[in-house]
């Protein structure tokens, strides 16, 4: 992506100097700043296509080949590798999203000048401020981020005031910190699980050497790793309260208001707090070992009641600031306002919508296919679908839960809703997956895995490395209209294959057991 008006990086020898050996122009394109930005994209590709080389290579290297006693030295090397890489990503003067500025544009809009980022947009607080010239895309449209994301970005806005250069760096730094945040809650958790030296080591290289876990961090900057980090946290903090009992407040509240804190970054992370509550609901019963009516009943709504009250109470702390003076319709307006709410990028719905556009005038208009892509551009169908989908998730996590109430069950419930809440949005980049990458090493934690565990966690590292193919440009197709479908099919395919694989390969935990 090309770097916004009014706006220029700090030079940095080492990065210039290291990437001499790189082409400047390979004369890909009909003018000359159009082949310059093909050579650059291609040779971005071409790098994380080497690097998602060298992470499968790394990976079964770690679970197959090196020796036990060799762990603790090599997770010293793997912490030093996150630290360098991502300093490098840091100090990369390109970009492949502009999201910090749209931080930078709220924050300063909120921060500065004092206007609320859920009823008033940048464009109407600050019209003339740079901040608000470089952020084209969101400028003119009020936040779709959580009360708590909203109070960061504004924070940083009173020390950084309009001047873009040093958002640039600090929300990088904030990513990177993130991840590696992340890669020690992991840690943390595994060791409190008392997993083997050669798991511990291979969930943290799960994800801190994960190639788009570190190109969306350190120099993406999304804060989709801030919300990674929180529910990383979480489960860690229930790991290390089941050993006590998970089911009573002095425990249970910390990864409680971690994951409440997440939803306050982005409200998609809610689903982890509604199976948190019926964990602690189906641990308090002892479902299914006890009878019903041997269960401890009132407890369990003492205990769903309370978790209840307390994510409550701390969501309306963040948002009545941003809510009082205002009418349930305009609240409940806000929510629906923001671009993600009504359109579409990178998902089914954005592929009919590119076709039907492309294809105008040249596809008759009683055609099966183009009547299936009328139905799918339709942003209230993948409402509906996005609703169904997420109702069918609980009603099947809560009978999962009831029949197995156990962390394992939690953990396996919350990855896998939050992937099929991936896989059916409407509008979808791909650090959203860092939303399950950061979650996913800790299935590790427990043993046996199931053919289920195998299976998800199989997903969610292969949806992590096929997510680059949004960033894929398919200028030499001779029909563009099949670009948006082909770059959905590469990322969505492979992961979906794979997991079906590899659940249909695995033995059943049962069999497991019985060898």
């Amino acid at each position: 992506m090309a770097l916004p008006v009014h706006f220029q990086p700090l030079h940095v020898p080492f990065l210039t100097i290291w990437g001499k050996w790189l082409p400047v122009d390979l004369s890909l394109g009909n003018n000359q700043v159009d082949s310059l930005y093909r050579t650059a994209d291609l040779e971005l590709l071409l790098c994380l296509a080497l690097a998602v080389l060298l992470y499968i290579a790394l990976c079964w290297l770690l679970w197959r080949r090196v020796q036990e006693t060799q762990m603790k030295v090599l997770r010293g090397l793997i912490w030093l590798g996150a630290i360098l890489i991502g300093l490098m990503l840091v100090l990369t003067p390109g970009m492949a999203s502009k999201d910090l500025f749209v931080y930078a544009d709220y924050g300063n809009a909120l921060g500065v000048h004092g206007a609320n980022p859920y009823f008033i947009s940048p464009h109407q607080a600050a019209p003339h401020d740079i901040l608000t010239n470089i952020d084209v895309g969101w400028r003119n449209s009020t936040s779709a981020y959580g009360p708590v994301w909203n109070l960061i970005i504004a924070c940083l806005a009173l020390v950084f005031r309009d001047h873009p250069l040093p958002y640039f760096y600090a929300y990088r730094l904030l990513g990177l910190a993130c991840h590696l945040v992340v890669a020690w809650a992991l840690g943390a958790l595994l060791r409190a699980a008392g997993r083997s030296e050669r798991t511990i080591t291979l969930g943290i290289f799960l994800f801190a050497w994960n190639p788009l876990a570190l190109f969306e961090d350190a120099l993406g900057a999304h804060n989709d790793i801030f919300m990674g980090m929180l529910l990383a946290l979480g489960f860690a903090g229930c790991i290390y309260a089941d050993k006590k009992d998970l089911t009573r407040l002095k425990n249970y509240w910390f990864p409680l208001i971690f994951f409440t804190l997440a939803t306050m970054i982005k409200f998609t992370s809610l689903p982890v707090v509604i199976f948190f509550i019926m964990l602690l609901a189906t641990k308090t019963l002892n479902a299914p070992n006890v009878p019903l009516k041997q269960m401890q009943w009132m407890q369990a709504v003492k205990n769903v009641a309370l978790a209840s009250m307390i994510f409550v109470a701390i969501s309306l702390l963040f948002y009545a600031p941003f809510w009082i003076g205002h009418s349930l319709k305009d609240i409940a307006h806000s929510f629906a306002a923001p671009p993600s709410s009504i359109g579409s990028e990178n998902s089914l719905m954005r592929v009919a919508v590119g076709w039907l556009k492309d294809t105008q005038g040249k596809v008759s208009p009683d055609s099966l296919i183009r009547h299936v892509a009328t139905i799918l551009q339709s942003r209230n169908l993948w409402n509906k679908i996005d609703a169904l989908t997420m109702v069918l998730c609980v009603l099947i996590s809560a009978w999962l839960l009831w029949r197995q109430p156990t962390l394992r069950t939690f953990v396996s419930v919350s990855l896998a809703t939050l992937g099929c809440i991936i896989l059916v949005t409407p509008w979808f980049y791909a650090w959203y997956i860092i939303w399950l990458i950061a979650l996913a090493p800790a299935i590790l934690a427990f043993s046996p895995l199931t053919r289920a565990n195998k299976a998800l966690l199989a997903f969610c590292i292969t949806f992590s490395l096929t997510g680059f193919a949004t960033y894929i440009d398919f200028y030499f197709l001779p029909v563009k209209y099949f670009e948006l479908g082909i770059r959905y099919l590469l990322m969505m395919l492979p992961p979906i294959l794979l997991t079906i694989l590899v659940y249909l390969g695995t033995k059943s935990q049962s069999k497991q057991i019985e060898e």
